[in-house]
């Protein structure tokens, strides 16, 4: 829950300042809907027009959030995150969740633990001031607060315990996957604040909670998940410029990423066709507005989800672009992010921060070590083995450097008939097989259609099969 010090507010608080607080329900539903951003097309997406090394940029961000923290153990507020260099008493849970993803997620990549004792104290205040019990209620009209916190919570439990092993907080997050699965949002809202932000929350929710029940192996999550998602997706189908949303600090590239998440995860029938028709909406640049750099930040993952699907230079052009422009804004170097552009540089915030490192940084990485994904148009490198041939052809991959790898075969009639995820492959050459041929099941002759899709690169072709 927010913990205000009030005696810290005076004479550090302006009179208005730019935080993500609660807006409360007979405000919300009085609010009219922000207007619409200007859609600024970038002329020329492509390779990162900055010079800078992710990693190091991730590390930087990391040694900010430490600098957020309430370090005094004899505080009620002690382990949380301050909101940011002028908001030094606004400290919330949302803030909190973020940074021990960011924290635990650095140990990930490079093997050093030293935020450990930050992500200890970060719980410490997370389990007195609980996602579900942030302010706005159960309220499936105004109630977003609560749906915000527990999705970030999920994210940075998954993180915890996937990179330490460490189970103690798993109870803390079944509680808010149940609270996700019990407590929607209502997305048909005629008029206020909600009609555009309740399906952007509940993209954040839908793809938090179905990676969730896959990490955890829960059916009963992944498919409440998918129930949400549909209801969410035919929203989006109705009025695809919900994907240039924004309102309060969510932006409609959540949507994209939420939905590739959750419905299509599940089910990826025609998710190429989808995100190609779809994709075309979300920003590419925010020009201005309260929330301008966390809108940003929501656009790029949206741009990556794009990107990543299609094997598109184009929307990871995009991506690059968003991340670039967020890098450019610390101009103090302290690794922080202001909330917008005019923002001087000792008005950096937490939460800002966090999403550069989450929507940005981290996507630019390709493994523990270190180098950042260079677009372009190529395609991956394939040949097929005896095509015509009897039984199953071997692919034969060549990879210039370390990528995640999807395997798809389709039929003559589109129909996709196989599906696996291959993992993340190391530089050099590799033989790919459809599984089919190993398990036993046979492959009848004929004409088949393969894709291979690496983070940016792509490939298809196709390979006929003889008795």
């Amino acid at each position: 829950m927010k913990y205000a010090l009030i005696a810290a507010l005076i004479g550090l608080v302006p009179a208005i300042c730019l935080a993500t607080p609660y807006v409360p329900a007979d405000e919300a539903e009085a609010l009219p809907a922000s207007e619409a951003e200007r859609h600024i097309v970038t002329s020329s997406p492509g390779p990162s027009k900055l010079d800078y090394d992710p990693l190091t940029r991730y590390e930087m961000a990391c040694d900010f959030i430490v600098t957020m923290q309430v370090s005094d153990t004899s505080s009620a507020a002690y382990g949380g995150m301050r909101e940011g260099e002028h908001l030094l008493g606004i400290i919330q849970t949302d803030n909190t969740s973020e940074s021990i993803w960011m924290w635990s997620h650095y140990y990930d990549l490079t093997g050093s633990d030293d935020y450990r004792d930050n992500v200890d104290a970060a719980w410490v205040y997370c389990m007195n001031h609980p996602a579900y019990d942030e302010e706005g209620g159960d309220s499936e009209t105004s109630g977003y607060y609560r749906r915000y916190n527990c999705s970030w919570a999920l994210r940075a439990e998954m993180e915890f315990r996937r990179v330490y092993g460490d189970t103690t907080y798993k109870a803390y997050a079944e509680s808010c996957a149940s609270y996700l699965c019990h407590y929607p949002m209502k997305l048909t809202i005629p008029v206020g604040m909600a009609r555009r932000l309740n399906p952007m929350i509940m993209g954040w929710v839908v793809g938090n909670l179905y990676d969730y029940g896959e990490f955890v192996g829960s059916t009963t999550y992944m498919t409440k998940a998918v129930e949400m998602a549909d209801s969410l997706k035919l929203k989006v189908e109705s009025s695809p410029a919900r994907l240039h949303n924004k309102e309060w600090a969510m932006g409609g590239g959540v949507l994209m990423w939420g939905l590739l998440h959750s419905y299509f995860k599940d089910d990826p029938t025609g998710v190429d066709d989808w995100v190609a028709i779809h994709a075309p909406y979300m920003d590419t640049e925010v020009d201005s507005s309260d929330y301008q750099n966390a809108w940003r930040g929501w656009a790029a993952l949206g741009q990556w989800s794009a990107a990543a699907e299609l094997g598109s230079a184009e929307y990871f052009g995009y991506f690059q672009h968003l991340a670039d422009t967020l890098v450019a804004n610390d101009g103090d170097l302290d690794g922080g992010i202001p909330v917008t552009d005019p923002e001087g540089d000792d008005r950096d915030q937490s939460w800002v921060t966090n999403y550069l490192g989450f929507m940005c940084l981290d996507r630019m990485l390709e493994d523990a070590g270190v180098a950042p994904v260079v677009a372009d148009a190529r395609a991956l490198e394939v040949s097929v083995l005896h095509s015509p041939a009897v039984g199953v052809p071997t692919l034969m991959l060549e990879l210039a450097e370390p990528s995640a790898i999807f395997f798809d075969v389709y039929d003559v009639k589109g129909r996709r008939l196989h599906s696996a995820d291959l993992g993340r492959l190391p530089a050099g050459q590799h033989s790919v097989r459809w599984e089919a041929a190993r398990e036993g099941e046979g492959v009848a002759p004929g004409i088949y259609f393969y894709r291979l899709t690496g983070s940016i690169r792509s490939a298809t072709g196709k390979v006929v099969v003889l008795k």
